[in-house]
């Protein structure tokens, strides 16, 4: 539950609103992977590229997911999400 300071209403900002429940989202979410803006896996395969990818968009509904993806020495990927919408 969220209180509010008495006298006090929050905007009806949709924006804002989107960003909080997204927040409440995060922190219920009792999964070892999350998929957030900015959020950094390390060494995975190309199997967990596609599931992340997967997940963002057809199980979360996103439009468009842009990933910062990068090869190292031993061919596995870190691969960080820039931005989701």
């Amino acid at each position: 539950m969220i209180a509010f300071r008495k006298g006090w209403e929050p905007n009806n900002d949709k924006n804002l609103i989107f960003k909080l429940q997204k927040l409440l989202d995060l922190a219920l979410d009792e999964s070892d992977e999350q998929n957030y803006d900015g959020a950094v896996h390390e060494s995975k395969n190309i199997g967990d590229l596609i599931q992340i990818v997967y997940d963002s968009l057809y199980n979360k509904n996103n439009d468009c997911i842009s990933l910062i993806i990068n090869k190292n020495s031993n061919n596995s990927l870190d691969i960080t999400i820039d931005k989701i919408k």
